[in-house]
């Protein structure tokens, strides 16, 4: 029993050390900023109105030119109990623009960036 513990106590020092180095790699994402947000006018006769968000995407320190990222969304609704989900979106650098469709009765109670994958740094960065 003896002879099988030392090889095993000598390789999780050698395996705890290459874990180390996957670890220290740069972890670079994307800087992603809401800029405006509206409601168009109600379409008749579905009573439907578009709600738009714009933001912008500094991704100066990603070697991509895209990626991902989700927003929590709050939506109020006056007949039922108010939802929150998660949206999974892609982004690309400067301008970009979501739109949503939502009844008469709903609204966007609130929305925030829930996470940003990481992205490939670029040589600048590392």
């Amino acid at each position: 029993m003896r002879a099988a513990l030392i090889p095993a106590l000598t390789a999780v020092p050698l395996i705890l050390m290459s874990a180390t180095q996957g670890w220290s790699q740069p972890i670079c994402r994307p800087t992603l900023a809401f800029t405006e947000a509206h409601y168009a006018p109600t379409k008749l006769p579905k009573l439907e109105r578009k709600w738009t968000v714009a933001f912008t995407v500094d991704a100066s320190p990603c070697a991509t030119s895209s990626g991902s990222f989700s927003i929590l969304f709050t939506v109020w609704n006056e007949n039922a109990p108010d939802i929150e989900y998660v949206e999974t979106l892609q982004w690309v650098p400067n301008l970009n623009v979501i739109s949503k469709e939502f009844w008469a009765d709903e609204a966007v109670g609130a929305y925030r960036l829930n996470d940003i994958a990481p992205c490939t740094c670029s040589s600048s960065k590392k």
